[in-house]
């Protein structure tokens, strides 16, 4: 899970105001958490949008219950992997349903307001279950030589061989060798093309937030749930100030403030910011549609070898 910030701040808090998102549901396993398990991000001009060559007959997204059975077959083709080359790995779980809401421009849902604030009770439960990763306990527990071979048997020894040029700028880089990369390899079959597709896709995530916030449209729908928000008895003009009013007060005034919010901005704000998500995704999905099909396309094509792999687990 993680709770980001907002445009301008440093590239790994800056992406939206509030998001509860699970590590296991973007990660394949727990000892994604382990430290020093990191890919590798260099500086470089935004991305083009030309891609090479279209799709002929690109898919829409794969459904929800594929794309699980997607992280559980890379869960276990890596499992299977790094205990070939001599180590232990466990599979993470699924977080509870309250960790996959994501709120990255404003909390607009009361129930989960009034149960979890702005989400920092989440936040220490997601935190609770990192240090209690069997995995990290695990490579903690190794000698400097065999952490540095687990790392290496994972990731790869070095950052090489693959490359995603992002939309938003810079480039990822990570090892085309180790277990990550086999499990992908034969899950995915074209690993080049599956790495550059599926990290720019997930860099769409943050350039459409980033272009909502900076929308007029936004702006403006701030104002009256800014003015709802007086009437409450608070002054900010932006969720980011009024978490930052509410500061360490207290569980008690968290839940009061996350529930101001969400009550304000069922009076436009929510609405507008719906449908300024959905613009700016059309947007950047028909700027880089050939990414966005590729990935649909490869996923698609996954999902029988998937459900082989898990089928085998029992």
């Amino acid at each position: 899970m993680r709770v980001r910030g907002t445009p301008g701040a440093p590239r790994h808090g800056r992406r939206a105001l509030v998001v509860i998102a699970a590590l296991a549901v973007a990660l394949p396993l727990a000892a994604s958490s382990i430290t020093g398990i990191r890919p590798n991000v260099t500086s470089a001009a935004p991305a083009a949008t030309v891609a090479p060559s279209p799709d002929p007959a690109p898919a829409g997204p794969v459904t929800a219950e594929d794309r699980r059975i997607l992280v559980r077959a890379e869960s276990l083709l890596t499992r299977d992997c790094m205990t070939s080359a001599g180590f232990q790995m466990w599979l993470g779980t699924s977080p509870p349903a309250d960790e996959l809401l994501s709120f990255p421009y404003v909390v607009d849902d009361i129930g989960w307001a009034r149960r979890h604030g702005f989400g920092s009770d989440l936040v220490q439960a997601v935190d609770a279950r990192r240090r209690a990763d069997p995995n990290q306990r695990y490579v903690s527990g190794l000698s400097p030589q065999r952490r540095q071979a687990f790392l290496a048997a994972l990731n790869g020894a070095r950052p090489e061989g693959l490359e995603a040029r992002l939309p938003s700028g810079g480039v990822m880089r990570r090892s085309a060798e180790g277990c990550t990369s086999a499990a992908q390899r034969q899950l995915y079959g074209g690993l080049t093309e599956w790495y550059r597709s599926s990290k720019v896709v997930a860099d769409l995530t943050y350039l459409r937030q980033r272009r909502v916030l900076a929308d007029p449209a936004w702006t403006a729908a701030l104002r009256p749930w800014a003015r709802c928000l007086r009437q409450q008895g608070y002054t900010a003009d932006t969720p980011e100030r009024l978490r930052e009013s509410v500061g360490p007060r207290g569980r008690a005034d968290e839940i009061a403030a996350a529930v101001a919010e969400a009550r304000c901005a069922q009076e436009g704000l929510a609405a507008t910011t719906r449908a300024l998500d959905a613009h700016h995704g059309d947007e950047l999905t028909a700027a880089y549609h050939q990414d966005v099909a590729a990935k649909n396309r490869l996923e698609h094509g996954a999902i029988p070898r998937a459900r082989a792999v898990v089928a085998a687990e029992h």
